[in-house]
C-alpha cells in the first residue's frame, strides 16, 4: 500500500503516457561510510539502481573493496565527484571547479582523481562527473573531454555547457531541497516529485546519504516501493540516460 504522502506522485505517474525514467545520484560517497551502508542496503532489498558519486581522496583500500563489491553484486554505479571535494573560491559559492581555478588545474586534478577511482574500481567506474556542490565552470567541461570523461551530471538549475561530446544528465529533485532556507515537508517533496515526472527526460534524485537517518531511509524506501509498483516507472541510471542524452554539436 502506498504511503499517503506520495499519492501526488502515483497521480502524476497515472497520468503519464510514456514510461518515466527514474534515477537517484547519492553523492560524497567516502564520507560517513555507515549511513552509507545503511542507505545501500534499502536500495538492494528493492532492486533499484542508484549512482554513487565518489570522492577520489576519500577511497582507502576497505571502501575499495567494499563499493567495489557491492557494484559487483547489485545495481549499484560509481562515478567520480571532483577531487577532494574542497572549496577553492575565495568569496561567494562553495566550488571545487569554480572561476577561480585555471583550466589546467582543473583538468590536472580531474585526471588524478580518475586515476585513484580507476586503480580502486576498474571496470566498475563510470565516465561520469558529479562537481561537489552541483557547480562548475566552461573550462570543466574541456577539461573533463581531457580526461576521457563523457557524462556530466549536475542539478537542473544549471545553465548547460553545451560542450561537442558530452552529454548532461541533470537531478531534477534534491530530496533535502529548501525554500527560504526550510527544508521541504513530505508534501511539499511529493509535490515536486510527481512534478518532475513527464516534465523532462526523466526524474533525478538527489541524495546525500549523511544526512539520512531511520526516518529518511523509511520515506526513501516508501518512496521505492510507490516506484517499484507502477508500471509506468523505468528505473534506469545516469550512463544510460546519457546514451540518449542529447550532445552539444
Amino acid at each position: 500500500m502506498t504511503a499517503g504522502w506520495l499519492r501526488p506522485v502515483v497521480e502524476a505517474l497515472d497520468a503519464t503516457g510514456t514510461p518515466c525514467p527514474v534515477f537517484f545520484r547519492n553523492d560524497d560517497a567516502g564520507w560517513d561510510m555507515p549511513q552509507l551502508d545503511a542507505l545501500l542496503d534499502v536500495f538492494d532489498r528493492h532492486g533499484t539502481p542508484i549512482d554513487l558519486a565518489v570522492i577520489p581522496t576519500e577511497v582507502t583500500p576497505q571502501l575499495a573493496r567494499e563499493l567495489g563489491s557491492r557494484a559487483a553484486g547489485s545495481p549499484v554505479r560509481l562515478h567520480q565527484h571532483g577531487y577532494a571535494h574542497t572549496n577553492h573560491e575565495p568569496t561567494g559559492r562553495k566550488c571545487e571547479f569554480g572561476p577561480d581555478r585555471s583550466r589546467a588545474d582543473q583538468q590536472l586534478d580531474i585526471g588524478r582523481g580518475r586515476e585513484r577511482l580507476i586503480e580502486a574500481f576498474g571496470p566498475h567506474l563510470d565516465p561520469v562527473f558529479t562537481p561537489p556542490w552541483n557547480r562548475c565552470t566552461d573550462d570543466t567541461a574541456d577539461a573533463l573531454l581531457a580526461n576521457g570523461i563523457e557524462v556530466l551530471s549536475r542539478d537542473h538549475t544549471a545553465d548547460r555547457l553545451d560542450r561537442h561530446g558530452l552529454a548532461e544528465v541533470p537531478v531534477t529533485v534534491d530530496w533535502f531541497g529548501r525554500r527560504k532556507g526550510v527544508r521541504w515537508t513530505r508534501d511539499e517533496l511529493a509535490g515536486h516529485l510527481a512534478g518532475g515526472i513527464g516534465s523532462g527526460p526523466a526524474l533525478g534524485v538527489m541524495l546525500h546519504h549523511a544526512l539520512c537517518d531511520r526516518y529518511e531511509r523509511r520515506a526513501i524506501a516508501e518512496l521505492l516501493d510507490a516506484l517499484h509498483a507502477h508500471p509506468a516507472v523505468r528505473p534506469t541510471t545516469i550512463l544510460e540516460l546519457a546514451a540518449v542524452a542529447p550532445r552539444a554539436g
